[in-house]
């Protein structure tokens, strides 16, 4: 059961890119479709809440405190990398986007190496190396700049900086998740996440100097199932799911089922969007998912 629940945890996430591009499509700007997703995300996450008896406890100082630092860690950690994730993607599509994110167990291992002072055995830097040698494939240098090429520069930076900052968030929320429910901490989260996307999504419609820009509401089928899809498919269900799982089968385990999240998205993103990758690229992808899973299976677990 538990690996059932990471598998379709990782089944969910996948499914951003694909909700994404078509709310993208629909004519939802970045900012619309991220405050519509969490918007409708929030209710039913907090009705899990409700029924799993993990509501924040409020009244107390500590657990009101607690509540705030994964609301800010929503507002910062979420509103920065689901940003860069969006912008990817509108550059590069759902498959490379979803390859370029697994760069961070690469960033997560570099920023502790560096700014943590913890030490990388050798397998460690290789599995480093292979992700990196994995990203440089995937963004298919050596036809860049040609109409053949499918990464443009400015969607390489995203893609990279999406992975980065997804390292960085994953780093804060282990301090600020440390002994507390994480069900509890995914709703400060999502209560983040849509703050800080309401308040750049009023700010796109009131002081943006892009012209006629208004708040699109989901009005046909397809808009309500881009926007529903994307707040049930791809928050609601991978976020609950993956805690449950993670409960049952530990940390390192989930971390290595969560790598077919990758593998989801290329498929979902061939079979619903035409979106395919080259040899060489394929090649690249198999790098990156081949370093996430050693750099797992070389560090010592920390439950």
């Amino acid at each position: 059961m538990g690996t059932f629940l990471v598998i379709l945890s990782a089944l969910g996430f996948s499914t951003l890119g694909i909700f994404g591009k078509l709310a993208f499509e629909a004519g939802f700007t970045r900012n619309q479709t991220l405050l519509w997703r969490f918007l409708f995300a929030l209710p039913f996450l907090w009705l899990i809440l409700l029924i799993t008896r993990s509501l924040p406890k409020l009244g107390a100082r500590e657990g009101r405190n607690s509540f705030l630092r994964a609301v800010a860690l929503g507002m910062v950690g979420i509103g920065f990398e689901a940003t860069l994730y969006f912008l990817t993607l509108k550059e590069v599509g759902a498959a490379l986007t979803g390859i370029f994110l697994y760069l961070y167990p690469s960033f997560v291992a570099l920023i502790s190496h560096y700014f943590l002072k913890q030490k990388l055995s050798r397998s460690q830097w290789l599995c480093i190396a292979l992700s990196l040698l994995g990203c440089v494939l995937t963004a298919d240098l050596q036809n860049f700049g040609s109409s053949e090429c499918k990464v443009t520069m400015l969607g390489l930076i995203y893609g990279v900086l999406t992975a980065l900052w997804y390292a960085v968030y994953l780093l804060m929320g282990s301090r600020v998740s440390k002994n507390e429910n994480p069900l509890t901490v995914s709703g400060g989260v999502t209560a983040g996440s849509f703050l800080i996307f309401a308040v750049l999504t009023g700010y796109e419609i009131f002081f943006s100097s892009a012209p006629s820009v208004s708040l699109k509401v989901p009005m046909s089928m397809s808009e309500w199932g881009a926007i529903l899809g994307i707040a049930l498919f791809s928050t609601v269900l991978p976020f609950t799911t993956l805690y449950a799982g993670m409960k049952r089968v530990g940390p390192t385990q989930t971390a290595i089922l969560s790598t077919l999240e990758m593998v989801f998205t290329i498929i979902l993103a061939a079979l619903f969007l035409g979106e395919k990758l080259t040899v060489l690229q394929s090649f690249g992808a198999f790098l990156i998912l081949l370093s996430v899973i050693l750099i797992q299976r070389v560090t010592p677990a920390k439950r």
